[in-house]
């Protein structure tokens, strides 16, 4: 009766763990489409390391610095960029400015400045185009590495007052610069087509998962927590109680059975007066008991057959008188040959 009260209350308990899990993989598929939900950029912008698809952090704005081209050899020309998405209800695009210093790379055409729409998202592209021909920017043998200084992109908040200004922090990748010696000396031509190849990982995607580690390893554990609750009603069911009934009395042995010597049957039949041809048993018991008794007791013997050949029939006052006399006289059941005690 117990166990059936329980097995309601685990089947509420799986129940409620169950629906934990449900609500948890659905906030996680919610989740992860939420980035989604930014509107899309007009077909002619094109922004690098997937911008627009990437969400916004919570302050509204997100920025990306970008190099193009990434390996190049001496004194080429390259376009420098900083890329700005933003949401128009936490930033004002009108408000954001960016400053950089590009030193010793020299500014050689004009600053251009993009700005596109769409939904309540505004992406803002700052490019520069920039060449280095002094010696800061001479590779070392082949090739070397170039770090460019961070910018800085500074912007209102929408509803903040107009000297609140805030500012984030954009890295601008390595640029790997070849000596223009080294490319013709591999032969060809020192132009673009010349450079040795090298791989850009750094150009690869970031890191996605189809669901988040930390709610996939919530619902691991929750899972695991179900079997184990499971697991524990089964074996609290299947395991056998024991019955408060008392255990019935074992049953008594049975007296053992005493095995009668010849002689002390012979005596019993002297003693009894049921038997329906009592005369001839007691005569055949008398004979049995003077053959046991011959020869250490002669005058029992003696006694025992006389009766047994006497012209009456020995009656039953005689021969029980005599059984006496001999049970007296010998251990009968203890010596089945009729021999005296010691």
């Amino acid at each position: 009766m117990r166990r059936r009260q329980l097995l309601p209350a685990a089947g509420l308990v799986l129940v409620a763990l169950a629906t934990t899990i449900a609500v948890v993989a659905i906030s996680a598929v919610g989740g992860k489409d939420a980035p989604a939900a930014v509107a899309p950029l007009p077909d002619d912008v094109v922004p690098q390391d997937g911008l627009p698809g990437s969400g916004l952090p919570e302050g509204g704005i997100r920025a990306v610095g970008v190099v193009e081209p990434r390996i190049i050899l001496f004194g080429d020309t390259i376009d420098a960029r900083v890329d700005v998405l933003l949401d128009r209800r936490k930033v004002d695009p009108a408000s954001v400015r960016v400053s950089t210093e590009f030193v010793p790379w020299e500014i050689v055409g004009p600053q251009t400045r993009v700005r596109r729409d769409a939904g309540a998202n505004t992406f803002l592209r700052t490019s520069f185009t920039l060449r280095c021909t002094g010696s800061p920017c001479l590779p070392v043998n082949q090739s070397s590495a170039l770090e460019f200084n961070a910018a800085r992109v500074s912007h209102l908040p929408a509803d903040a007052p107009q000297g609140a200004r805030e500012s984030v922090t954009v890295g601008f990748p390595l640029l790997i610069v070849y000596s223009r010696f080294a490319a013709a000396n591999a032969g060809g031509p020192a132009s673009a087509s010349s450079i040795p190849w090298r791989a850009d990982l750094t150009s690869l995607p970031a890191t996605s998962y189809r669901i988040s580690p930390t709610v996939l390893l919530v619902g691991l554990l929750l899972a695991a927590g179900v079997l184990a609750a499971a697991g524990a009603v089964l074996a609290y069911v299947a395991i056998p109680r024991r019955s408060h009934e008392p255990e019935p009395e074992p049953e008594p042995e049975p007296e053992p059975v005493i095995v009668l010597t010849p002689l002390e049957q012979a005596l019993e039949l002297l003693e009894d007066a049921t038997r329906a041809d009592g005369a001839e048993d007691r005569r055949r018991a008398l004979e049995l008991v003077a053959e046991v008794l011959d020869l250490d007791h002669p005058d029992l013997a003696g006694a025992a057959r006389s009766l047994a050949w006497s012209e009456e029939d020995p009656l039953v006052e005689q021969t029980s008188g005599l059984a006496t006399r001999v049970r007296t006289t010998i251990d009968i059941i203890g010596n089945g040959n009729g021999r005296a005690h010691p």
